[in-house]
């Protein structure tokens, strides 16, 4: 466990997503799963190991990986190996050519890999994996890009946060925030959200809080994405929503002509 960790600009730590059955991220072929962990165990790439609710962790590498699980060598410490293997949810953090792989275990066993002291946990059903572009997709909105604004207690009507919004439809909004901003939690609706549509108006609308998926730039700046829906616009808002839409989709079409 002495290697120097070879892609610095990824730091092993946990992305947090709720849901992510919704999430665009998530490899569940287990094919795929499995090229890529038999890939970290030929590169040798650490794996940052989260034990004892994600506040421990001990940094190790995977063993092996086929279709019955994966061995994960032990910790040095005794100590660790035991909470480790009294935890109800484990959760491994690598990367695979330059990417962040993720994923998370609730059953360990300890026992011995080639006559070393190791962890044998079941091949996981689905693993994330965030390519640097992916980051940049997620996390990077443009100057002008629409806000939303959230008035988080409905009781103090004066406290709003302005949000960013990554993409909007019909249907909700993604939003991108800060670490100091508004707690947005999955299943949270908020009412009287506002945000400007140039040249269409002003819709007034409540959301709610699908998934959050937390990642941490460069810079170690926490941004969340929050994927939401709408809570029963009415029929201005839908049809506000529709002309921004069909607007932008224009805009797009036409700035590809140009680009062509």
């Amino acid at each position: 466990m002495g290697r120097t960790m070879r892609s610095k600009e990824i730091p092993l730590k946990i992305e947090v997503f709720a849901q992510d059955d919704e999430n665009d991220f998530i490899l569940r072929d287990q094919r795929e799963i499995m090229s890529v962990l038999r890939d970290i165990v030929q590169q040798q790439n650490r794996v940052a190991l989260y034990y004892n609710d994600d506040s421990s962790m001990v940094l190790t590498l995977l063993l092996a990986a086929d279709e019955t699980g994966i061995w994960v060598d032990a910790a040095p410490n005794p100590a660790d190996n035991r909470k480790i293997e009294r935890s109800n949810r484990i959760v491994f953090v690598s990367t695979h050519n330059m990417a962040k792989v993720q994923w998370v275990s609730t059953e360990t066993t300890q026992g011995l890999y080639q006559n070393s002291a190791a962890f044998f946990l079941p091949l996981p059903k689905k693993l994330l994996r965030l390519q640097r572009r992916d980051y940049y997709r997620l996390l990077n909105a443009e100057p002008e890009a629409l806000k939303c604004m959230i008035r988080p207690y409905s009781a103090k009507k004066h406290i709003h946060h302005e949000v960013t919004v990554m993409d909007i439809s019909i249907g909700g909004v993604a939003l991108v925030c800060a670490e100091d901003s508004v707690e947005l939690t999955p299943g949270s609706t908020y009412q009287d959200c506002m945000i400007d549509l140039p040249d269409v108006g002003t819709i007034h609308t409540g959301i709610e809080v699908k998934n959050i998926f937390e990642v941490t730039t460069r810079s170690g700046e926490v941004k969340r994405r929050a994927g939401c829906v709408f809570v029963k616009p009415d029929a201005e808002a839908t049809m506000m929503l529709q002309r921004y839409v069909a607007q932008a989709q224009r805009a797009l079409a036409q700035k590809k002509l140009e680009e062509e």
